[in-house]
């Protein structure tokens, strides 16, 4: 068990008052107001509802799996210990990413700092997959096998982006969220999304060949690759 995992399972021992809230049921706001108040199944209830989305957006901004649980096990002890700052007039789902992206960087820039890492560490062969594949490919194999490869290529390619532009593909071309949404969760302008999101795709078309666009409403989570056409991204 690790140093955080015991940081939580300990704040979950804790004694909590007496009169728990319909965890179940509550807003998130709600549920991180109760945190404050000393209510330990709300921050039970919280993390319930977020770790498998936040570990998935994690592990497809590092690339690795073992990184993205340390960073998931970071952001919800950092959310416990800020629930005190959270304002109510904020989206808490807005808070809680943006606390997920601040872990995920300073990850990254850790990384970098440490003199006998590898500079650029390449993900796991099936986490972009892992993270972006439907479930059910269908029967023909030779397009899976096609899919395949370009999600490990795409994945290598995600870690070569700068910071910014990287947040964007994931927050926008693969989690599916709206411009506005992602503009919110980086602390940007909603035209700063879409210029960093257009420059991502710029540069992964030059790297790859293929043009990266969002998926259809009917897949969430996943991320259309077409062959690169001349003329226009948009």
């Amino acid at each position: 068990m690790t140093a955080n995992r015991r940081h939580l399972t300990a704040m979950l021992q804790k004694p909590c008052r007496d009169t728990p809230i319909r965890a179940a049921t509550s807003s998130d706001s709600d549920l991180i107001s109760a945190m404050m108040a000393g209510e330990h199944s709300a921050f039970s209830e919280l993390m319930s509802r977020y770790k498998t989305p936040l570990y998935r957006f994690i592990l497809r901004y590092t690339g690795a799996s073992p990184d993205a649980e340390d960073i998931l096990q970071e952001t919800f002890l950092s959310i416990y210990s800020k629930a005190a700052s959270y304002n109510p007039a904020w989206k808490a789902s807005t808070w809680i990413y943006r606390i997920a992206l601040n872990k995920t960087r300073d990850h990254a820039r850790k990384q970098r700092l440490r003199k006998f890492a590898p500079l650029d560490r390449k993900p796991a062969p099936d986490t972009l997959l892992s993270a972006t594949e439907p479930a059910d490919p269908g029967p023909d194999v030779e397009q899976v096998v096609i899919h395949r490869d370009e999600l490990r290529h795409l994945a290598l390619a995600l870690q070569n982006l700068p910071h910014g532009m990287r947040s964007a593909v994931v927050l926008h071309l693969i989690e599916g969220r709206s411009q506005s949404e992602c503009a919110e969760i980086l602390g940007i302008t909603r035209k700063s999304v879409e210029i960093l999101v257009y420059r991502a795709r710029k540069a992964l078309r030059r790297k790859l060949g293929v043009d990266c666009r969002r998926a259809d409403a009917d897949h969430p989570g996943t991320i259309q690759l077409k062959p690169a056409m001349s003329g226009s991204l948009r």
